[in-house]
């Protein structure tokens, strides 16, 4: 697994000017909940750096942090009950890293007081370790990323995620075969999904919206063209999204939620070449059945669009916004046109919990908001920094 120091730490950026993120719109004050879906505390008591976070519909969340030396990190484990007014510490069932490993570990919130932690492993050959609580972090047990049994659907709460049945013998780094793994919010367990859904690798789960459904991309077996499916049954069965002029740079989405329907980013290949491609954008008004491409990535357009996108793509009521490696971009028309917003500097990222749309700092530092609308938002900062 490729070694992490928060998905939010990507480079150092000059000035660190908050134009275009969230904040910069009618900046509430911190702890101020206006828009907000729920009100997070701050915890700058909690040691180390944050660099993962997740949140329960009722507000209540885990977070990991890391206190590094020039020899050492000690992880540590934040959580934030349900109502509660402070964050506190948990147990930490995470051992320290040492050398120039780097942080491996994620964090998964699988419902209210219960999360799953998975560190990758240095053989791919070696599952995952992985460590689930449903006590609010006062006990972990632990486990492995194997699958044991099969389930029939995604249990509400629940995630899918990729496993490899067999790699690449050139390169152990890619998947030939794989499959779709269901997590339990109940166990932490991982069980085969029964009614794998009808696409080629790579899989992945691609979003699940109240309302509208499970969506998985991948490749579609006939065409190898990148697709979309939809289960609304927690993927017992499956339903192939008709998508209209998908780009060829890569088979993975996102599908977030507005207002006005579902958006989802296609995220691939660009050139000139970029570690997070945007390919393309494209919205439903059916539920996700249907697919519209509203913007397509053009190369030598680097300067008058985006060409990147860090999490996911901010839906609101008063536009789009991209927030890419180099800067948000934002479109009041549909994603027809965009405009810059920021400096060419990373300005954060944004992705949807079952608590609200959450934006993170780019620089591990610490700083986050939240917000119901995507127009106002809450901040708070977690860990010392």
């Amino acid at each position: 697994m490729v070694a992490l120091v928060g998905v939010w730490a990507l480079v150092a950026c000059a000035g660190g000017g908050d134009a275009g993120v969230p904040a910069a719109r009618s900046a509430p004050r911190a702890g101020e909940s206006a828009g907000a879906a729920v009100r997070v505390p701050s915890a700058p008591e909690l040691p180390g750096s944050a660099y993962d976070i997740g949140f329960a519909a009722d507000g209540s969340g885990f977070t990991l942090l890391a206190e590094c030396s020039q020899r050492r990190c000690r992880q540590h484990v934040g959580v934030l009950d349900g109502g509660a007014k402070a964050w506190r510490r948990g147990s930490s069932p995470l051992p320290d890293v040492t050398g120039d490993l780097g942080l491996s570990a994620g964090l998964t919130v699988l419902g209210p007081g219960r999360a799953l932690i998975r560190d990758g492993s240095e053989h791919a050959d070696v599952p995952d370790r992985t460590w689930f609580t449903r006590d609010g972090g006062r006990t972990w047990r632990r486990g492995t990323a194997r699958a044991v049994g099969t389930t029939a659907e995604v249990a509400r709460g629940g995630t899918l995620v990729q496993e490899c049945l067999e790699r690449d013998r050139s390169d152990p780094n890619d998947c030939v075969r794989e499959r779709l793994l269901a997590v339990s919010p109940r166990t932490g367990r991982h069980h085969v999904l029964a009614h794998q859904p009808p696409l080629k690798g790579p899989l992945g789960q691609a979003g699940d919206i109240p309302g509208s459904g499970l969506f998985v991309s991948g490749a579609d077996p006939r065409t190898g063209l990148p697709a979309l499916v939809r289960s609304r049954d927690g993927g017992r069965t499956w339903q192939r999204a008709r998508l209209t002029g998908p780009g060829r740079g890569g088979p993975a989405f996102r599908v977030v939620a507005g207002r006005g329907g579902l958006y989802a980013t296609q995220h691939g290949k660009v050139s000139p070449p970029a570690k997070n491609g945007l390919v393309t954008i494209h919205a439903s008004g059916d539920g996700g059945l249907t697919w519209t491409r509203i913007w397509q990535y053009r190369e030598g357009r680097e300067r008058t669009e985006p060409r990147t996108l860090l999490g996911d793509l901010l839906v609101a009521d008063d536009g789009l916004t991209v927030h890419g490696e180099d800067g948000a971009w934002r479109s009041t028309d549909g994603a027809r046109t965009f405009t810059r917003v920021t400096a060419r500097a990373p300005s954060g990222s944004v992705t949807h919990t079952p608590a609200g749309r959450l934006w993170s700092d780019s620089f591990g530092k610490g700083r986050f908001r939240i917000s119901a609308d995507g127009m106002r938002w809450a901040e708070f900062r977690v860990g010392a920094g």
